[in-house]
């Protein structure tokens, strides 16, 4: 753990949540230290921009679970535990007796999460399932991260910006969210003992679906026919 009394941190938004990002601010700045020493010595080295960015994306899988994941699982784990305990009633007689749930995510610019039966059931009676909204931790990662690379003057340095394409940092967020979703969905599972399975998919249907119960991809929709 780096001490924030050996860098000169301006930000209060930095200081505050020092206990997070301490090790991706000191080992920023340790690469540029390093970048400025080795730049004569090997003009083919990877360029600055590459090496700093991979540092934060390597920093960002490290930190995101702790800091947007993990403060929600309470609550995670509550809403499956009312979803997989619910009295469902199909509108429309059926031999399956598998409940079966589509979870919901979108965290491109907030993080939310809702449960709903995937079937026609009443609906009345499942009531409305979603996380409360208590302060969104997936944005505020975003701006700390950005503050962290215009306070070391990245933008100059590099001359880029670190979120100008947040394609592999969103991929890094939806690959943890899936297997954390996943895990708090079969945690459930095994102190409900209930007979379900749930879908994960992106609100706005950008990316792929996933069986939370397998914690396995779906090629589409069609699949869960088979339960």
């Amino acid at each position: 753990m780096y001490n924030i009394e050996d860098f000169d941190v301006k930000s209060e938004l930095i200081r505050k949540h020092w206990k997070f990002v301490n090790e991706v601010y000191g080992s920023l700045v340790e690469a540029l230290k390093e970048n400025e020493l080795e730049t004569e010595k090997s003009p083919l080295r990877v360029t600055l921009f590459d090496e700093i960015y991979d540092l934060m994306l390597f920093h960002w899988e490290k930190i995101y679970p702790e800091f947007v994941l993990h403060p929600k699982k309470d609550e995670i784990l509550n809403m499956f535990h009312k979803a997989q305990t619910s009295d469902l009633h199909l509108n429309k007689p059926s031999k399956k007796t598998t409940k079966i749930y589509s979870v919901h995510y979108y965290v491109l610019q907030y993080f939310s999460l809702i449960i709903e039966p995937y079937h026609e059931y009443d609906f009345d009676k499942f009531g409305d399932l979603c996380l409360e909204e208590t302060g969104d931790l997936n944005r505020l990662l975003h701006q700390i991260f950005d503050t962290i690379w215009y306070e070391l003057k990245l933008t100059e340095k590099t001359g880029e910006d670190l979120f100008y394409d947040d394609s592999e940092f969103y991929d890094t967020e939806v690959a943890l969210l899936t297997d954390f979703v996943s895990k708090c969905w079969n945690e459930t599972k095994e102190k409900t003992k209930i007979d379900c399975v749930a879908v994960l998919s992106e609100s706005t249907a950008a990316d792929g679906i996933c069986l939370l119960d397998e914690d396995k991809k779906l090629e589409d929709f069609d699949e869960i026919s088979d339960f």
